[in-house]
C-alpha cells in the first residue's frame, strides 16, 4: 500500500508542467546609474540675460536749433511746423541792430585804415630825403594800429553772429535784414516766431529742426553684459538690433548701474530721437541652458557631467549667468546632454 502511494505521487509529479524559463535582459546602451537623469543642453538663442531702461538720444547732425546770435527783430517767418527744409535754406529774416552796428564800425575803420597805409607810404618816401620828422611817422603809426584794432573788434562780432566781411557789405548796401538758415536739412519740428516781435539771444529758439542723423541709445545696465552677448532696442512693439560702442566706469550713485552706450546696426534703420524704451541683452547663440542643480563647483571650477558613449565625463564650463533653477554656460557643444543634478554619481 506504502508503495502504490509514492508511486501516485511520483506520477502525478511528472503529470505537472515544466516551468518557463525567464526571457535573457536587453543588454544597456550605457553604463551610467540608473538613478542618473539625462537631460539635453539646450541652446540660447531665445534667452534674455537683462533688460535694462534706455532712451535714444539725438545725434549732432540730428537736431539744430534757431536762434539769433544778437537781440533781434523778426522781419520774416518763411517757415511752419512740418515743412522739410534743405541745409542753406532761409528760415527766418531778422534785423539785429547791434550787428550793423558792427559792419558799418568795420567799414569805417577799413577806410581809416586805407588812408593811413597810404600816408605812412607818402612819410617814408618823405623820410628818406629828410624831409619828415620821425615823429610824424610814429604819430600815423600809432593811428594805423589803433585802426586796424578796432576793425579787429568790429569783425569779432560779426565772426561770433557768423556773418563774413562781404556778407556785413552787403548788410549795408541792403535793407540789413539777415536770414537765419538751416544748419541742417531735416523736418521744422517747431516754429515760435512772430513778425514784428523782438527776442534776446537767450530766449527759447525761434525754430527747431530734426534731421537723419544716426541716433544713439543710452541705457542703465545693472551689471556688465559678458562678452559676446547680443543687444537689441524694444520700444513699443519694434525690436531693433544695437551694438554696444562703449560703458561707462563710474556706477551711478543712486542705483548703481552703470551707462551704456549703443549704436544701430547695419539692419537697425533710423532709431527714433526721443524714444524710450529698453536694452535687451540676449545669449549669443553657441552658448547653453543647464540646469542650475548640473553645476559642480570646486575650488573656483565649474563643471558639468556630459554624457558620453562610454559612460560620462566632466566638462568644466565658464557661467554666463544664473536665474532660477537653469544657467546659461559656455563650453557645452550642441546636442550635449548634461546630468540633471551633477551631484549624483554615475
Amino acid at each position: 500500500m506504502r508503495r502504490l502511494l509514492v508511486l501516485a505521487l511520483l506520477g502525478s509529479a511528472c503529470d505537472a508542467p515544466a516551468p518557463k524559463k525567464p526571457a535573457p535582459l536587453e543588454a544597456p546602451l550605457e553604463a551610467p546609474s540608473a538613478t542618473t537623469r539625462w537631460v539635453l543642453a539646450r541652446s540660447a538663442d531665445d534667452t534674455a540675460l537683462l533688460e535694462a531702461p534706455a532712451r535714444v538720444l539725438a545725434s549732432p547732425e540730428g537736431v539744430a536749433a534757431i536762434a539769433p546770435p544778437l537781440q533781434a527783430r523778426v522781419v520774416l517767418v518763411r517757415v511752419r511746423a512740418g515743412q522739410r527744409v534743405t541745409a542753406g535754406e532761409a528760415l527766418i529774416d531778422v534785423l539785429m541792430p547791434e550787428l550793423l552796428h558792427a559792419a558799418g564800425d568795420l567799414a569805417g575803420e577799413q577806410l581809416k585804415v586805407d588812408a593811413y597805409t597810404r600816408r605812412r607810404a607818402q612819410l617814408e618816401v618823405l623820410k628818406a630825403e629828410g624831409l619828415v620828422r620821425l615823429s610824424e611817422l610814429a604819430e600815423v603809426e600809432a593811428q594805423l594800429a589803433t585802426a586796424r584794432a578796432d576793425a579787429q573788434a568790429a569783425r569779432a562780432t560779426l565772426r561770433a553772429s557768423g556773418v563774413s566781411d562781404k556778407q556785413a557789405e552787403a548788410l549795408l548796401a541792403g535793407d540789413g535784414v539777415l536770414s537765419l538758415r538751416a544748419p541742417i536739412a531735416g523736418l521744422v519740428a517747431a516754429v515760435d516766431a512772430t513778425a514784428g516781435e523782438v527776442r534776446d539771444p537767450a530766449g527759447a529758439p525761434l525754430a527747431q529742426l530734426v534731421g537723419a542723423g544716426e541716433g544713439r541709445v543710452e541705457a542703465r545696465l545693472p551689471s556688465t553684459p559678458a562678452e559676446g552677448a547680443r543687444f537689441s532696442f524694444v520700444s513699443g512693439p519694434s525690436t531693433v538690433p544695437v551694438e554696444l560702442i562703449s560703458i561707462s566706469p563710474r556706477f551711478e550713485p543712486s542705483d548703481g548701474a552703470r551707462l551704456a552706450w549703443f549704436s544701430g546696426g547695419p539692419d537697425a534703420g533710423v532709431l527714433p530721437v526721443g524714444a524710450t524704451g529698453r536694452v535687451r541683452v540676449s545669449a549669443d547663440p553657441a552658448w547653453r541652458v543647464v540646469p542650475a542643480r548640473a553645476l559642480l563647483e570646486r575650488a573656483n571650477v565649474t563643471r558639468v557631467r556630459r554624457r558620453t558613449p562610454d559612460g560620462s565625463a566632466l566638462v568644466e564650463v565658464r557661467v554666463i549667468a544664473r536665474s532660477g533653477a537653469e544657467a546659461v554656460v559656455v563650453g557645452l557643444e550642441a546636442g550635449s546632454q548634461v546630468a540633471a543634478d551633477g551631484s549624483e554619481s554615475p
